[in-house]
């Protein structure tokens, strides 16, 4: 570990020189040498080694937050912050696995520091941007093995499963209709009555997901079906699930799904077929395999399914009763010349009258009429927002200025270091001058933000002003056009409806 090469140690207070220790678990379950308590006291050995003040407060925790998913660490998005706002000189942890177990994620994490001044330090590698500069192998080097560490893990993670699943133990949720007695599913006959009715009703009755759902409904009320585990009531969604799951006919797939990083967050997909580890006749089956293929025939599975319309719309309206998004529903008969399309409450389409209320017939159609009048009609009130584009001509200039003078500041720093190192000036000179440099600085910077933030306030505005002008085009798609004006739109069951704009705070 590199420390002062000079003949004078001298000793950094915290206040002269303020850093962060950062410590991270993705776990309660890390390993001894992992956890909390011991990477602070790593850190601070090397602190007080180094002749840094030791300040409690300089500790800054990520608890039970994975190393693969940046956006959701809370204390990382702090330190950058920090970084960039200049109130930091150092950030100190136990090693680069800590800081981030994806190779993209600690490259950004630390150019990002080192181009704001901040020091970086690992304890493991010894690594010290102050001495291995910004364009170094070596931390490279240990992101990359960093990086590779989750991956190896899952591979050993995925055939511990595997072997379970060969010995006939069941990984996961216990699926309705079963009970787990030493780690293999037994049936639960009670409960796997219902999978079989269902089945039942669906194979051989020709009995749609509606129908089903309100007959197991009707059923729950009277007390001859058993509800759902965790619902009161039985949805379209979970009778869907129901059919299609082939864990009913004995089977059990491995590896059907995937998680992906999109965007510094997980994201669950599925995989393709040719990657499914599938184990036939791994536990006992409530239906037979005959009658879960005849359900999802291709044939059979076609001609009873519904798509969903297109709607501008989606995930903006609301139902004024329970809060569930309104959803289009077909009606009308093929015979009569087509279908009508109406808006319905998304629970009262999944469980009836169990789910909510029936909303009064409204028509999707003239609904989306209606919404494109009312905000074209107050597009003509919000048209003097045009006349503020005007007063930021200059802004561009201003903030072209104030980037110079931060340069021109960042140069005088330096240039001081270099007066007070060359014991040109004393200490007291040194810090009284670098105090002055540290106020303008700040200041600089405060005027960048304000500057930065109006300018993002005016992208805004100018995004609300194009979304008006696409409303001319109703025939086009407009879900990204309502998206921007349209914060949500409540529907009542009597028909009233509520128009809450996204852009009223923005005026």
């Amino acid at each position: 570990m590199r420390i002062t090469q000079n003949e004078e140690v001298s000793f950094n207070t915290y206040k002269e020189y303020p850093y962060i220790v950062y410590v991270r678990v993705s776990t309660d379950k890390d390993e001894q040498k992992d956890s909390i308590g011991n990477q602070i006291d790593i850190c601070r050995y090397w602190l007080e080694e180094n002749h840094f003040e030791w300040n409690e407060s300089s500790i800054l925790k990520d608890e039970g937050k994975s190393g693969t998913l940046f956006l959701e660490r809370t204390a990382m998005q702090l330190i950058l912050q920090k970084a960039r706002n200049r109130e930091i000189k150092m950030v100190v942890f136990k090693s680069i696995t800590r800081l981030a177990r994806d190779l993209k994620d600690a490259l950004e994490i630390k150019e990002i520091l080192i181009g704001h001044g901040v020091r970086v330090v690992t304890m493991e590698e010894g690594y010290d941007s102050l001495y291995e500069g910004k364009n170094d192998m070596k931390f490279e080097m240990y992101s990359m093995f960093a990086a590779q560490y989750p991956k190896t893990q899952s591979v050993s993670i995925s055939a511990a499963l595997a072997a379970k699943v060969r010995r006939g133990d069941h990984i996961g949720k216990i699926p309705y209709g079963y009970d787990r007695i030493d780690q293999k599913l037994v049936i639960k006959e009670e409960e796997a009555k219902v999978i079989r009715q269902i089945f039942h009703w669906y194979n051989y009755h020709g009995y749609g997901m509606k129908t089903i759902v309100r007959m197991l409904n009707e059923g729950v009320e009277n007390g001859e079906i058993l509800p759902p585990r965790n619902k009161k009531h039985w949805q379209i969604t979970s009778v869907q699930r129901i059919l299609r799951n082939p864990t009913f006919c004995g089977t059990f797939i491995l590896n059907q799904y995937t998680t992906i990083k999109v965007d510094g967050k997980k994201k669950q997909i599925k995989n393709p077929e040719e990657k499914w580890n599938v184990f036939e006749d791994h536990h006992p089956a409530i239906v037979s395999k005959d009658e879960w293929e005849k359900a999802n025939n291709r044939k059979n599975v076609n001609s009873k399914k519904k798509f969903t319309p297109w709607n501008d719309l989606r995930g903006l309206l609301k139902c004024g009763k329970c809060g569930s998004n309104m959803v289009i529903v077909q009606g009308g008969n093929k015979k009569d010349g087509g279908h009508w399309r109406y808006l319905k409450c998304s629970a009262y389409r999944r469980s009836g009258k169990y789910g909510c209320v029936n909303h009064v017939p409204i028509t999707y159609e003239s609904f989306k009429e209606l919404i494109v009048n009312q905000l074209q009609n107050y597009g003509i009130r919000v048209a003097e927002l045009n006349l503020i584009n005007n007063l930021e001509n200059t802004k561009e200039q201003q903030v072209r200025n104030i980037k110079k003078r931060i340069d021109s500041l960042e140069d005088k720093k330096v240039s001081l270091l270099d007066l007070y190192l060359d014991k040109l000036i004393n200490k007291a000179e040194f810090q009284r001058r670098n105090n002055q440099l540290d106020s303008d600085l700040k200041k600089a910077n405060d005027q960048l933000f304000l500057l930065n933030k109006e300018e993002t306030r005016q992208s805004e505005i100018k995004s609300i002003l194009d979304a008006f002008n696409s409303l001319e085009n109703s025939n086009e798609n407009l879900h990204h056009v309502f998206k921007t004006l349209l914060k949500d739109v409540i529907i009542e069951q009597t028909g009233e409806i509520e128009i809450n704009y996204a852009f009223e705070n923005s005026k």
